[in-house]
């Protein structure tokens, strides 16, 4: 029955990677009346999601014992990186932006770690076009091991800057986000150069520090605890730090796992369940098998009928954040990013 789900859904992956993973295009309306200047208000954006996607592709090619889809991913994983090569952004230096057509919003360190991660594992002749973003991220951090998520470089322009600095104060805000300060100190770490080494420890500090009293990482830009969970407990568990405090976060994603072997707030959730068993298996602690196991029996029971998952919100966005007023939440979501970490997550349980 498992090898029946993980097939279908890796012929939904394929599928959908055929089709140059079109579902995954995020578009919204920043108005001009708003403060907004893109050329059009209506943004469109896929850099983030791709990265991620191809970065789950050669997650699954590691774990799926069908060599032939293996091989199939990881030509896919190695065509990303090669569209993420040809779209940094050339009128900034801080490499990768959300939404690239939009000069309120600056590239950013969490799409920087999601390319730089790529390029490591597949590309690493790409890796350089990461250098000069990674300094540039890297000189809007503290002593202190903290992070500012937007990269505004001083070589971009003032009228650049400003217009990135008013977004900043008034739309994204400023800060360090503890799921973006993992994501990119685990890059970081991936990328192995040795005068790397102090800056990553105090990120790691800085990380271990900022976790919740329930053992979580709250995540500013996702939905759910889940997804900065993992990201926190992957760069812990792979720099061998944190013993206490992974064992703090594995013990609330055992109480949080719901009689049916999902997890969810109020209702079985597919992305929280995979986000939930994939950062269980990154807590690094042995003798949880049977609890992926459950998580995965709940998610073959989700699963559709053309195997893929329903989506699931998985990034959100509050408009205001920055001066105390939230004026709405965007949020975001794609079957493909779903199904893709929900087939991870069967292929962990069935490992």
């Amino acid at each position: 029955m498992t090898d029946t789900a993980i097939g279908r859904a890796s012929a939904y992956l394929l599928a959908q990677a055929e089709r140059q993973f079109v579902e995954v295009r995020h578009e919204i309306t920043f108005t001009h009346s708003a403060g907004f200047t893109g050329q059009s208000e209506r943004q469109s954006g896929d850099l983030f999601a791709r990265a991620t996607l191809a970065n789950l592709c050669l997650d699954i090619a590691a774990l799926t014992q069908d060599p032939e889809v293996a091989a199939t991913l990881r030509t896919v994983a190695r065509r990303e990186a090669t569209h993420l090569a040809n779209a940094k952004v050339t009128d900034r230096a801080g490499g990768w932006s959300y939404f690239p057509g939009l000069p309120e919003l600056p590239p950013d360190a969490d799409s920087l770690a999601a390319v730089l991660s790529l390029f490591l594992r597949i590309a690493p002749e790409y890796v350089p076009l990461c250098d000069d973003p990674v300094e540039h991220a890297l000189a809007g951090g503290g002593e202190d091991g903290s992070l500012e998520t937007w990269i505004v470089a001083a070589t971009d322009s003032p009228h650049q800057r400003e217009r990135m600095q008013w977004a900043i104060r008034n739309c994204w805000g400023t800060g360090t986000d503890p799921d973006v300060l993992a994501h990119f100190h685990h890059a970081l770490f991936r990328r192995a150069r040795e005068h790397d080494q102090p800056t990553i420890e105090r990120g790691v500090a800085k990380l271990i520090a900022m976790q919740e009293p329930d053992g979580t990482w709250r995540s500013t830009w996702y939905v759910g605890p889940a997804f900065g969970t993992g990201l926190a407990l992957r760069l812990l568990r792979e720099t061998g730090k944190g013993e206490e405090v992974r064992a703090k976060a594995r013990s609330f994603l055992l109480e949080t796992q719901r009689a049916d072997g999902a997890w969810g707030d109020h209702a079985p959730t597919p992305l929280e369940t995979a986000l939930s068993m994939i950062a269980l298996d990154e807590a690094g602690i042995n003798g949880d098998s049977r609890r992926l196991a459950l998580g995965g029996a709940a998610l073959q029971a989700m699963q559709l009928e053309d195997g893929s998952w329903p989506a699931s919100p998985w990034i959100r966005m509050e408009i205001g954040r920055a001066t105390g007023k939230i004026l709405r939440v965007l949020t975001y979501q794609s079957i493909t990013i779903t199904t893709a970490y929900c087939l991870k997550g069967l292929l962990l349980a069935s490992r």
